[in-house]
């Protein structure tokens, strides 16, 4: 039953239990600082207790300054930030599963007030007794909806602007990060960021994890640089492919020169935005430019591509609702698997052994990626070594884990699941 999925996977040289990976997915439950702690090791080693053959971490910042993405996600900024994470690889790999951290910077898709706030926050609390429990007292007074409002457009006026590869702002279709000042990154600053990239992957590595995911999908900064659409740099990162594509190909370099080409790297990849969808016919990745990146990136030495499609801009491609198909995704991941020789991974709707198993079964893909599905049964995987697929809690894509995930931030609590009360 379930021979395929099951079965052993190979990332690299690294081997894994089975053919299910845990996409990475925000929850926002590491301490305020970025620190791996109880509870989002806690979390994580449930996962791992039901039987998963690797984990990839929610977003983790490499850079403090301006690289943060929500107040509780994992940071790798630091070399602080190792031996705490390390607790935390123990716990999951205790269950036999591998795990690796996804690196990651918002670019554009982020609010000015949280990127150059809450660094200096963190430093604030550590000499102010209960700084946290204060403020995250006051939150729960906080209407979520002011940040649609014309004070916090007027007060975001007076932050700096957040940076990306261009200077085109956020704000098309259905993105939540509207009228922020965008600025494109100078060369000096690129370079940098691609060093504070692979210093995260190192710290990683020091961690005792397995690898490293690079997450150039869902509109954040790396893709921010493989776009057409938001990439209108001249200098040697724009226009062409090659240079739209360098930032990401610098990065996977280095962390390959700086960690062994056995440490394994996984690029989270937008093959499409989908732009069509929401009225801008040809803008932006379209599927035969997404599986040339994937062709790209094989050569400069990927070893995962985990395939992926859309941005905020574009939201209901990224997080499906209800009306989405089971397995809808599956011609996008097929055209990347037909055009590579490392394993592909996939995610999109997928909500049973079966169908996943068939998944499999046709060669479309080699690894089944699940993310809300963990978060609603963290034995998704056990119950169906078990025999027991007929009780895996199924998500119903109704979207209160993305919903809450915002609200509870204001609160400093992670995200909830509809179907799960434990999360």
């Amino acid at each position: 039953m379930y021979d395929k999925l099951l079965s052993e996977g190979k990332i690299g040289n690294l081997t894994l239990q089975n053919k299910v990976i845990m996409a990475a997915m925000c929850v926002y439950a590491a301490e305020p600082d970025g620190t791996a702690g109880p509870r989002v090791s806690d979390y994580y080693e449930e996962r791992a207790k039901g039987g998963v053959g690797l984990i990839i971490t929610e977003i983790a910042r490499v850079n403090n300054y301006h690289g943060l993405g929500g107040g509780q996600q994992l940071s790798m900024s630091e070399d602080a930030m190792i031996e705490p994470f390390s607790k935390f690889v123990d716990k999951v790999h205790s269950h036999g599963t591998k795990i690796f951290v996804q690196l990651h910077h918002p670019g554009r898709q982020n609010m000015s007030f949280l990127a150059y706030s809450w660094y200096p926050m963190t430093k604030v609390a550590k000499f102010v007794p209960h700084f946290w429990d204060t403020l995250f007292a006051a939150g729960r007074h906080a209407d979520p909806a002011m940040m649609d409002s014309p004070m916090f457009d007027v007060m975001s006026k007076f932050m700096p602007p957040v940076f990306s590869a261009g200077n085109i702002p956020s704000g098309l279709g259905a993105s939540f990060v509207k009228n922020q000042p965008t600025r494109a990154l100078s060369l000096r600053q690129v370079k940098k960021l691609e060093q504070q990239f692979i210093d995260g992957a190192v710290r990683v590595q020091k961690s005792g994890a397995d690898g490293v995911e690079l997450h150039a999908a869902h509109g954040y900064l790396i893709q921010q640089f493989l776009s057409p659409y938001t990439n209108n740099r001249t200098d040697e990162y724009g226009g062409s492919l090659e240079n739209r594509m360098r930032f990401l190909l610098n990065i996977l370099k280095g962390i390959k020169a700086a960690c062994g080409k056995d440490f394994p790297v996984s690029v989270r990849l937008t093959v499409d935005e989908f732009y069509n969808t929401i009225g801008f016919e040809g803008r932006g990745i379209q599927l035969p430019e997404g599986v040339q990146m994937a062709k790209k990136l094989e050569e400069a030495g990927a070893d995962l591509i985990n395939v992926s499609c859309g941005n905020y801009e574009t939201l209901n491609t990224l997080i499906d609702t209800m009306n989405y198909a089971p397995g809808w995704r599956s011609y996008l991941v097929k055209a990347v698997k037909d055009a590579v020789n490392i394993p592909v991974a996939g995610v999109g709707v997928i909500r049973t052994p079966e169908q996943a198993e068939e998944l499999l079964e046709s060669g479309n893909q080699d690894f089944i990626t699940l993310g809300r599905p963990l978060l609603a049964d963290p034995y998704w995987v056990n119950k169906a070594k078990e025999g027991r697929a007929d009780s895996i809690r199924r998500c119903i894509s109704c979207v209160t884990c993305f919903e809450t995930v915002e609200a509870n931030a204001l609160i400093g609590e992670p995200c909830e699941c509809a179907m799960n009360p434990r999360n």
